[in-house]
Order: structure tokens, then C-alpha cells, then sequence
């Protein structure tokens, strides 16, 4: 995966029809309520990206249209979750990592990736890594809170470093 890693923010940054051609797109039927419809179609998806590895699977929709959507939207925060980079400069950057977007925005995968890169390079003590993403501590904890996915994997890795977990 090493080749990978270079290629993570131009996977986060593609359109859905792009970022799918690199993705195996399995269907099954889902699980649950939803009646007869739910339990005879195959609208439960489930995507791997190729490059990676990494997989994300949605069933909350009868849609398949829809959970492929919402899969594509899963497996882009779960590349940023699991491929770090060294983080890069603010003079350098695009934007999206100094300016947060919201959880619903396309470009949060993006974001929360370099967030991590700047705190996994800081050995995740935020008052270390804020400053590099142009942000004050206080901001950069609550931002971070905004995603439970980002937050979990955050208080996850200062647990692996003995560090005290953040509080909202």
C-alpha cells in the first residue's frame, strides 16, 4: 500500500463515477426492517477499493442507487482514516485543511485526512498540531468532535501513546 499513500488525496478529491471505476461494488440483500422489498432485492452495497484494500458497506436504503452513494461517501472518510501522509504546509495548501468543512460537505474526507496526518506528525497532542492547520486548539477539538468516526480515531492512537483521551 505504500505506492498507495501518495495517491490518497487525489482519491479523496474524484468525483463518485471515478472513485467507483477503482472500487468492486458487491450487492446483497439487507438486513432488518423494510419489509418484503428490503428482504427480495439486493439493495444492500458493499465497496472495496482495489488500490487499498479498504471497504465500506451501506444497507440503509431500499435504494441501491442511494447506499452506493452512501457507501462511496463511507469508503472516502474510511481512505482518509487509514492512510497517513506527511502533513502538508499550510502556504501550500489548497485551503481545505485550514478552513473545516462540514461533516455533510464532499470535501470533510479531505480535511479530517490532513487533520490526521498534522496530528499523527505531532504525535497526537492537538495543542501541538492546531497551529500547523492555522487553527486554535480549542477550534481544532471542536472541529475534530464534529465526526465520531474522526473523534474515535483520534482518542484512539493517544490511548496507543498513554495520552488521556479528548473531551468535547
Amino acid at each position: 500500500m505504500e505506492n498507495a499513500d501518495t495517491n490518497r488525496d487525489q482519491w479523496l478529491s474524484m468525483g463518485d463515477d471515478e472513485l467507483l471505476r477503482l472500487c468492486r461494488c458487491d450487492t446483497r440483500r439487507g438486513v432488518g426492517p423494510g419489509g418484503q422489498k428490503r428482504n427480495k432485492t439486493e439493495s444492500a452495497v458493499q465497496l472495496t477499493h482495489l488500490p487499498t484494500g479498504i471497504s465500506a458497506m451501506d444497507d440503509s436504503s431500499r435504494s441501491q442507487h442511494l447506499n452506493r452513494r452512501h457507501a462511496l461517501r463511507k469508503l472516502r472518510l474510511e481512505i482518509a482514516l487509514a492512510i497517513r501522509l506527511d502533513p502538508t504546509p499550510p502556504a501550500a495548501d489548497t485551503g481545505a485543511a485550514l478552513h473545516a468543512p462540514s461533516v455533510s460537505n464532499e470535501l470533510f474526507p479531505l480535511w479530517a485526512a490532513r487533520a490526521l496526518d498534522a496530528l499523527h506528525a505531532a504525535d497526537y497532542r492537538i495543542a501541538d498540531a492546531a497551529p500547523s492547520l492555522g487553527m486554535s486548539t480549542g477550534r481544532f477539538n471542536k472541529e475534530l468532535a464534529k465526526s465520531p468516526a474522526v473523534w474515535q480515531k483520534v482518542n484512539q492512537e493517544r490511548g496507543k501513546r498513554n495520552l488521556s483521551p479528548l473531551r468535547q
